[in-house]
């Protein structure tokens, strides 16, 4: 592992950076709240965090003090996205079993066998299957904002599924900072005045970046396309650990009602809390509420 920054982080300033080998692949991610010794290694649950599409660790940015005060963390960037390693989709199948695969191997990496697990969005599916797969290293499931139900996807994301010139047509407009900043201001914001320039900018950084289309593309597709949703759904029934979700009051891309009501539904025993005023990403939007409602669901 390799340590980039090693200051306390604050609400502005990011933990520290790590690498690992995660099987066969290279994983950054960042780490807070790290106990000061082993002693006190049992004072403060340990957690990872992943993220959604096209997003990095860069999603937890508003929350990283206060996280660190209520557990040991390590946020990740999943494969494919953000600093981690972007393999060829003709060699690695950017679904959700394999990122539930993926999840395992960067666990061992770490050297954690038991923790929480956290997910956002795109996120989620890949932890339902690790959890799913190796429920006795789970202490409990949080799922925030989680894919899962099948929704029609924004007018842009219809027109890059469409069969034969969907992918051609991805590479021309899924990097642009237009199209990407669209797509967070209108389908993923419901509290507009949260976006970032300087968010963006790592965005275009990394999808622009060696493989970064064509593992955003390949995640679109096998992850997130109502296809590929709509298969993996029946999967939330065989979940055996505490689930617990989190969900944004005014989410535009998987609204409240239609997809956070209705997972609750199939998950065995999960509860829902939803962050009024929050639209897709809560830890963003409203990190204050994000924070209270995570912390008592971390600790109970």
């Amino acid at each position: 592992m390799t340590d980039v920054n090693t200051a306390a982080p604050t609400a502005s300033r990011p933990p520290e950076t790590h690498f690992v080998t995660a099987g066969q692949y290279r994983a950054c991610y960042v780490e807070g709240g790290a106990p000061a010794d082993k002693s006190a290694a049992a004072a403060k649950p340990r957690a990872i965090l992943l993220h959604g599409w096209i997003a990095s660790h860069q999603l937890y940015r508003k929350c990283w003090a206060g996280l660190g005060e209520f557990m040991h963390y390590r946020a990740a960037d999943l494969i494919g996205f953000g600093d981690s390693e972007k393999p060829d989709p003709k060699t690695a199948a950017y679904d959700p079993r394999w990122y539930g695969a993926q999840l395992k191997a960067l666990a061992d990496g770490m050297g954690w066998d038991k923790f929480v697990l956290i997910a956002q969005s795109m996120g989620g599916p890949g932890a339902v299957e690790f959890a799913i797969a190796h429920p006795e290293r789970v202490e409990k499931l949080i799922l925030i904002d989680s894919v899962g139900i099948a929704r029609p996807p924004p007018v842009l994301g219809r027109i890059l599924q469409l069969p034969v010139v969907g992918e051609g047509l991805f590479h021309l407009l899924g990097g642009t900072r237009k199209s990407l900043g669209d797509f967070l201001k209108n389908d993923v914001y419901y509290v507009k005045s949260v976006f970032d320039e300087s968010v963006l900018d790592n965005m275009l950084r990394t999808i622009n970046g060696p493989g970064g289309k064509a593992a955003a593309y390949a995640t679109m597709m096998r992850m997130t396309s109502p296809q590929a949703v709509s298969a993996f759904t029946p999967r939330f029934s065989e979940l055996k650990v505490p689930v617990r979700m989190i969900w944004g009051e005014h989410d535009p891309l998987f609204p409240l009602v239609e997809c956070g009501r209705v997972m609750q539904k199939l998950i065995p025993g999960a509860t829902l809390d939803v962050i009024a005023g929050s639209g897709h990403e809560p830890p963003v939007e409203a990190p204050e509420a994000f924070l209270q409602t995570l912390k008592r669901l971390v600790q109970s």
